[in-house]
């Protein structure tokens, strides 16, 4: 008798094992596919609500009469927490592949933190204007057109080109500290690569451009990062960057 009931036990133990992983595993599944859905749909989950989010719209909404007249465009839903001062820096010119030292031409903005949290849309977009270069930017009720001179798509493939977003779509949300220094969008042509000496040292630089969002606090980092100095005491992890697509 004592050996069935222990055979009992011991199957009651290995159903329930069993039935654990199962649900263990379709939550996972189920977790992933909401992931999933959040990323078409630009949500996201907030786990932590002073940090900043960002997720990539992997169908964009693009009215058809725009959509013609545009090469790329990239969306992103962006959650800012409650008082964080944004700014944004659209720059067209010579661009590295990591970091953001930049040369050429840029426009800039910022605007104050909300009493409360928020969440953003951030549309950029790219269209050919003979020999330059269009890119234009909407976030957070303002847009701007910034012309990112001497890069031009008409003798290239655009399929050649490195692009760069922070997030790519289809994919999770992602989250950052207040202090980051998070670059949207970088794309350039690896095919007009030029050393540089900067700062001492040998760099390669491209004809590009980059759309960076940052807390107006680190203005002054900022300036000093694009020309090629490490500000003291600014940590480089600091600098958020994405994966060529």
């Amino acid at each position: 008798m004592y050996g069935i009931l222990r055979f009992l036990s011991l199957l009651a133990i290995a159903i329930g094992v069993v039935t654990l992983i199962t649900a263990t595993r379709s939550n996972r599944t189920l977790s992933d596919e909401v992931l999933k859905l959040e990323a078409e749909l630009g949500r996201m989950s907030i786990d932590d609500v002073d940090k900043v989010y960002v997720v990539a719209i992997e169908d964009p909404a693009i009215p058809p009469e725009v959509a013609v007249n545009i090469d790329k465009v990239w969306q992103f839903r962006c959650y800012l927490p409650a008082g964080y001062d944004v700014s944004r820096f659209n720059a067209g010119g010579r661009v590295t592949d990591r970091g953001i030292f930049f040369q050429g031409g840029y426009s800039s903005g910022s605007s104050s933190g909300r009493t409360e949290p928020s969440q953003q849309l951030l549309t950029i977009s790219l269209r050919q204007k003979e020999k330059n270069i269009e890119c234009f930017t909407s976030f957070g009720g303002s847009s701007s057109t910034t012309t990112w001179n001497r890069l031009s798509a008409e003798n290239s493939d655009w399929s050649d080109w490195v692009i760069k977003p922070l997030v790519a779509p289809g994919k999770p949300a992602q989250s950052f500290d207040q202090s980051t220094i998070l670059t949207l969008l970088k794309i350039y042509d690896p095919n007009t690569g030029e050393e540089k000496q900067v700062d001492g040292e040998s760099i390669t630089t491209y004809q590009g451009g980059m759309f960076l969002l940052f807390p107006r606090s680190l203005q002054t980092e900022l300036t000093m990062l694009r020309k090629g100095e490490l500000p003291e005491d600014f940590n480089i992890s600091h600098i958020a960057e994405g994966e060529r697509q």
